[in-house]
């Protein structure tokens, strides 16, 4: 008898010790088209340097498991004094910033991993990449793909974090939670 209580003891913790965990943690998988659902609402992204118009437009994203990062493919119209129209890319890669006050997934740290642009002059392609590198660290890390509610969590959003996110073909799994 006292080994049956026991028993059915030990099940219920192990079963509430479980459910603690399930809860300390809330799972989200965007898929790659949600991510580029969101980009759509911030492109086109225009600069008007002294000698040059850029603009990057319809960016498409890129997740990929033998990468760590996001990709995205931006195609580049360059509109250079004297010189007419240019169209190039840059693919930039990404991470992720989470800031729990407001609950926002946001990118961050976007770099340039290739930039193209054909028929213009060297110094005209250094400008033009610093100009891009400029436009994206300026306005990339205002792109917020996913917000958290509160309702979510089994805590307040004030002590949660992005414990961790994964990328997948085509998917990005993130975790929410706290230490």
């Amino acid at each position: 008898m006292i080994f049956r209580v026991l028993k059915i003891f030990f099940a219920g913790l192990a079963l509430l010790g479980s459910s603690t965990l399930v809860h300390a943690a809330f799972v989200v998988d965007l898929p790659e088209t949600r991510v580029q659902g969101v980009l759509q609402n911030y492109f086109p992204i225009n600069e008007y340097a002294a000698f040059v118009r850029v603009s990057m437009n319809e960016p498409q994203v890129r997740l990929s498991k033998m990468n760590k990062d996001i990709i995205l493919v931006i195609p580049l119209v360059a509109k250079v004094m004297g010189e007419g129209v240019h169209k190039g890319r840059v693919i930039m890669l990404l991470g992720l910033s989470y800031k729990p006050a407001i609950g926002g997934l946001f990118l961050d740290r976007p770099r340039i991993e290739q930039f193209e642009m054909p028929g213009v002059s060297e110094k005209i392609a250094a400008d033009l990449r610093e100009i891009v590198d400029v436009m994206g660290k300026n306005a990339l890390p205002l792109v917020r793909i996913y917000t958290v509610r509160e309702r979510d969590l089994n805590h307040s959003l004030a002590k949660s974090e992005l414990k961790s996110f994964a990328i997948e073909d085509g998917r990005l799994q993130l975790e929410f939670g706290f230490d």
